[in-house]
């Protein structure tokens, strides 16, 4: 196992302790609040589960192939489109949350008992290792275990806010996601038609500053305080993460005062409409 002192032995020990956490938590409900309604809108408790269990065995698999060195993508592959890919992935894990219907736990702790074997493996090699995704094409393992890190915490939320509306992000993930934040909206990003002239947004995180420029076709997000930004929003680290993952809109993070916002609204609006999620 990677050295816990490390910064990728770190992240590796918070996916672990991630998950650890949510097979607990889901060893505990009732057959009832399995069906009860996510923070997803297109899924149940049990359907954000069989997310999890599946993209562990997907991203097991393609680590797997990386060390054997094939971080291609596979054969026939044709570069979906977001909104088509997210919509056959929802109804992908729901159909699979059916044909695991009785052994979902058994599942979740098989696949990953694999994945964290697959960690182990990388971490007797290299971490800069390259393996297949999806929607980032080649990306390191170290990649991988952060995207692990939000695929966990992101979705422990979406089952925990479920039965508890005070449910916040697991506190170790937060630095992790922070940290992936501008990759993350890069993912995510929606464009439009070029802007007559750019938006910026200033954003005040915890303590810290950022600086996000629109063009409508794309965008660049970097440290640093925004000069004269035609809307500002400042937000502890949890509130604009939850903001950022489509889990709190604007209007109510406004509204519950989770978020604060200075400059014409519209522009948050807008920023939804560009960062749409996944």
């Amino acid at each position: 196992m990677a050295d816990e002192n490390t910064e990728i032995g770190h992240r590796v020990a918070v996916a672990r302790r991630l998950a650890a956490n949510i097979r607990a938590y889901l060893g505990e409900l009732t057959p009832g609040q399995w069906e009860l309604q996510s923070a997803c809108a297109e899924w149940q408790v049990r359907d954000v589960v069989s997310h999890l269990i599946g993209g562990a065995e997907r991203q097991a698999e393609s680590m797997e192939r990386g060390r054997g060195g094939d971080a291609n993508p596979p054969a026939g592959f044709v570069p979906p489109d977001a909104a088509a890919l997210s919509a056959a992935n929802a109804q992908r894990d729901i159909d699979r949350r059916n044909e695991m219907a009785g052994h979902i736990l058994e599942s979740f702790d098989a696949s990953y008992e694999k994945l964290h074997r697959e960690f182990d493996e990388f971490a007797k090699c290299s971490w800069d290792t390259l393996a297949w995704h999806v929607r980032r094409g080649a990306m390191t393992g170290a990649a991988y275990v952060e995207l692990r890190i939000q695929e966990l915490a992101i979705h422990d939320w979406d089952i925990r806010s479920a039965f508890d509306t005070n449910a916040g992000l697991d506190p170790d993930c937060v630095p992790v996601l922070l940290d992936m934040s501008p990759r993350w909206l890069g993912m995510c990003f929606r464009p439009s038609a070029p802007l007559p002239k750019p938006v910026v947004y200033g954003f005040s995180i915890g303590g810290e500053s950022y600086r996000m420029t629109v063009t409508g076709d794309a965008f660049q997000m970097e440290a640093g305080e925004a000069s004269q930004p035609d809307l500002s929003i400042s937000a502890t680290g949890e509130q604009y993460l939850l903001f950022t993952y489509g889990r709190l809109t604007a209007s109510d993070g406004i509204h519950l005062g989770r978020l604060s916002v200075d400059g014409d609204v519209s522009h948050l609006d807008q920023f939804e409409v560009w960062f749409n999620g996944l």
